[in-house]
């Protein structure tokens, strides 16, 4: 149990850092209507808007690579807060243990190869990526949501 709340509390450290980071470069909101374009034409007209252009003097292009590449790290440490926080709250033997922990894998993987769809779309390929990159933000947020809610279960069932 100690363990568990250690490496939870190590896990909350790094997800602190790495968010105040990535603040620096761009607000989530920005990110996430960026992350839900779905079609090429829509990434097209967002990313030749003056503001976006690499180079700009406050390029949004820049600064979303920048956001993603701390991203990579910040999957890490949200996936390890929920992870460890069910263990804390539900126990390791838990029987809904292994269903969170393939629910945060899903989540975490989902939204690895949705910043790599970003990074090519900043790299100028379009075709297929924006659409991929909306459908993996959405399962990536609704194993997110599954997780809580099978921990909020497991919670009530433990009563």
């Amino acid at each position: 149990m100690l363990r568990n709340f250690l490496l939870l509390l190590s896990f909350l450290a790094l997800l602190l850092f790495v968010r105040s980071r990535m603040q620096h470069w761009m607000e989530s909101k920005q990110v996430v209507a960026f992350e839900f374009l779905k079609t090429e034409a829509a990434a097209q007209s967002l990313l030749s808007a003056p503001e976006w252009q690499t180079g700009a003097s406050d390029g949004l292009s820049d600064r979303l690579r920048q956001n993603t590449y701390w991203d990579f790290l910040f999957i890490v440490a949200y996936t390890g807060v929920l992870f460890f926080l069910a263990r804390v709250m539900l126990g390791d033997t838990h029987r809904f243990m292994p269903a969170i922990a393939r629910l945060l894998l899903i989540a975490g993987l989902a939204d690895a190869v949705e910043n790599a769809c970003i990074l090519q779309i900043l790299n100028g390929a379009r075709g297929w990526f924006p659409a991929s990159m909306s459908s993996l933000a959405a399962i990536k947020f609704a194993m997110l949501l599954l997780a809580v809610g099978v921990m909020v279960a497991g919670l009530l069932k433990k009563r």
